[in-house]
């Protein structure tokens, strides 16, 4: 008796092994991607008295008042920061970028200016008379997003 059950045993497993037919398949499978969403950035235009436009990153609370702003008459504050060399990979098409940035309510008179002002005199140059703030009174956010 333990006998044909070990056979059966066998036969089962062998069955299963097998499949309905006995050919052999290759299995072959896709490589498993991962998708890594990136975090919302607030990305906020702003554009200065000489029609001039650049780009920095908000805080989700100063990005909203920037909504806001845009919808209304485009008075979101004084965007003011810190001036830093290079593009930062979202102030395209000048060698400077502005990080830190909040929406003030009153600024000091030094760190004023226009993009065409930055631009024109360059970022070393700027920074040297200026100092490391860049704080456009006169700035309308015109895009956000």
């Amino acid at each position: 008796m333990h006998r044909l059950m070990a056979a059966g045993a066998a036969v089962l497993i062998l069955v299963t092994a097998c499949g309905d037919d006995a050919t052999s398949t290759t299995t072959t499978t896709e490589p498993s991607t991962t998708t890594t969403t990136q975090p919302e950035r607030n990305l906020v235009t702003f554009e200065t008295a000489d029609g001039e436009r650049y780009v920095v990153e908000l805080s989700d609370a100063d990005a909203q008042r920037a909504r806001e702003a845009l919808a209304a008459d485009g008075h979101a504050g004084i965007p003011n920061g810190l001036i830093q060399p290079g593009d930062g990979g979202i102030n395209t098409g000048h060698d400077w970028h502005v990080i830190d940035v909040e929406l003030a309510d009153m600024t000091m008179e030094l760190c004023d200016g226009t993009v065409s002002y930055i631009d024109d005199l360059g970022y070393d140059a700027f920074v040297a008379e200026h100092g490391d703030r860049f704080c456009p009174w006169g700035a309308k956010v015109v895009a956000v997003g």
